[in-house]
């Protein structure tokens, strides 16, 4: 079998340079190089575009050209083809060029030598190999170090930190709060019962309960705040800049998160708690161990007091001050109803960017407790859940007649939870939107993640409030057998996807494809489609080659 041939573009303006160095490249590397001429730079970089050289032979003298802008246009269209540039006596650009990205040069002169010709071009290629090599050797050595700075620094079972990782962050947030004056809080989480499941269901179970914890605690803390494994069920969180009083809701947080919903497996259903101490670090603290000692009081206090709780490891805490005051305080509030505000976020026609509503959602209280997920855990705790949510709601409405900007054709989405539609009278509800509405205006987004079972409970209430001229739509729909369930039963007349299935999908192709699918379904179903959480221009434009109309996300801000 014959060895491939060396492929040579040769750009140069030059007819007789052009057929001297063909002539002399035939006889010196005879079959070995197959040369392909062109005369000007357009055409050259058009060939180079088309076709696989090995190298290029290029002159720096092109009509219209000056020196180093013939080599950096060809470079901006392919940065990995070896490049040997030609020049003359009168061309000083030569060590530029190399400089620039050339492999080589060769100064053309009156006689051409034919193996300097040859040896340049090849020294070009194996020169441009072994930068690539050595790149890419780089990268994976780079790769290795990033991975084991991580083990190093990381519980491989959860993600969190380990011990060494938590050495290193309580060091620097010690000397950060030192120097800024600020306050750091430690949480100390422990696993109820832990070892009981273990005994009973296995080591498997228990890890994938320890995975879920830590994912839990992540979604609930800030992306400044630091969390670590420290023994077997035990997980400390280190919370810069954060007050006593905040570290307490923030431990309360974490608490309602863990407890919220049983871990479903195969065959078990398992309800997990946590009993949480909560810690302000003095400035001389300095180690884990003198964090931890103290810490614990405080968790051992939550265990002797029943398990599932929040207890305070305040060094010189007030007597008779009880550890619940703050969150005694923010269920007044709840109660009261007057702490809520509201902010709104756009939908738009994906094709033009067009307007076409607004969702407006709740916000509570300022503070640990203001998003909607915390807010509503903590009210599920206080069986608050119906009650404020029907406030969040006629805060959302009120916030729709009074501001202008939602007058006119753009519809209105306010959400509400599934327990609210069944608890409450549809004629009741209807009390809290405006007496005259246009038919369509609104829309009662139900969230498809809090259904509990078969859908069909909710179907007459659905049914109901179409018929009353409101629109309703399932939000957060994903994939599985319960999503078309709940999309065949209660016949919406919008389906909004899940932000999760929908972020990130220009870089994962697996979830595009699954998003085409689930786009399809729900065409054929004849809903309204509604994508969130589109966040780049990459995103929106796979949106629309899938045949989905409207779209929300920070692409185009965030609520306000």
């Amino acid at each position: 079998m014959a060895d491939k041939k060396t492929r040579v573009l040769l750009i140069e303006h030059n007819t007789d340079q052009a057929t001297a160095l063909r002539k002399v490249l035939d006889e010196a590397a005879g079959t070995d190089f197959l040369m392909e001429w062109t005369d000007r730079l357009t055409t050259g970089l058009e060939r180079l575009e088309q076709g696989a050289f090995d190298v290029v032979l290029l002159s720096l003298s092109m009509p219209n050209k000056k020196g180093l802008e013939v080599l950096n246009e060809l470079r901006e269209l392919d940065a990995t083809v070896p490049v040997v540039v030609l020049s003359d006596d009168k061309d000083q650009n030569v060590a530029d060029a190399v400089k620039s990205g050339a492999q080589d040069y060769l100064v053309v002169k009156e006689t051409i030598d034919a193996r300097r010709l040859v040896q340049s071009m090849r020294y070009a290629i194996d020169l441009k190999r072994a930068e690539e090599a050595l790149k890419e050797a780089s990268d994976r050595l780079e790769a290795a170090t990033s991975r084991l700075e991580a083990l190093a620094n990381q519980d491989p079972l959860t993600e969190c930190l380990n011990i060494a990782g938590l050495e290193r962050a309580l060091q620097n947030e010690f000397e950060r709060a030192q120097r800024g004056g600020c306050s750091l809080v430690a949480v100390l989480l422990d696993c109820d019962d832990f070892d009981r499941i273990n005994a009973q269901l296995g080591h498997g179970v228990g890890d994938v309960v320890l995975k879920e914890l830590s994912k839990r605690m992540k979604e609930t803390v800030r992306p400044t705040d630091h969390i670590a494994r420290i023994g077997s069920d035990e997980f400390l969180l280190l919370l810069p800049d954060t007050r006593f009083a905040e570290g307490m809701l923030v431990a309360e947080k974490i608490r309602l998160s863990v407890a919220e919903s049983p871990l479903r497996l195969a065959s078990e259903t398992i309800r997990v708690t946590a009993s949480l101490g909560v810690l302000a670090l003095p400035y001389e603290f300095c180690s884990i161990e003198e964090v931890l000692s103290l810490v614990r009081l405080a968790v051992r206090e939550s265990k002797m007091l029943g398990k599932n709780r929040v207890s305070s490891g305040e060094k010189h805490k007030r007597q008779g001050q009880p550890d619940r005051d703050v969150l005694e305080e923010l269920t007044e509030k709840l109660r009261r109803g007057d702490c809520f505000r509201a902010v709104s976020m756009p939908m738009l026609q994906l094709s033009d960017e067009k307007l076409i509503g607004y969702e407006i959602l709740s916000r509570g209280p300022e503070g640990a407790f203001e998003m909607p997920v915390d807010l509503f855990r903590v009210s599920v705790e206080y069986n608050l859940l119906t009650i404020v949510d029907l406030r969040c709601l006629k805060t959302c409405l009120t916030a729709a007649s009074s501001d202008p900007k939602f007058n006119g054709n753009a519809r209105v989405h306010v959400n509400l939870f599934p327990s609210t539609i069944i608890d409450t009278p549809i004629d009741r509800l209807m009390t809290l939107f405006p007496s005259e509405f246009v038919k369509n205006k609104f829309c009662i987004e139900i969230s498809e993640q809090q259904f509990i079972g078969d859908p069909t409970y909710l179907r007459d209430h659905v049914h109901e409030l179409k018929s009353r001229g409101v629109m309703v739509a399932i939000d957060d729909v994903g994939f599985g057998r319960s999503s078309l369930e709940s999309l065949i039963i209660l016949e919406p007349d919008i389906v909004k996807i899940d932000r999760k299935y929908v972020s990130g999908i220009a870089q994962e192709p697996t979830k595009e494809r699954l998003l085409r699918r689930l786009v399809k379904v729900v065409n054929a179903l004849g809903s309204e489609l509604i994508a969130e959480g589109i966040e780049c221009r990459e995103e929106l434009d796979l949106l629309l080659d899938m045949g989905v109309a409207y779209g929300q996300g920070w692409y185009w801000g965030k609520p306000s």
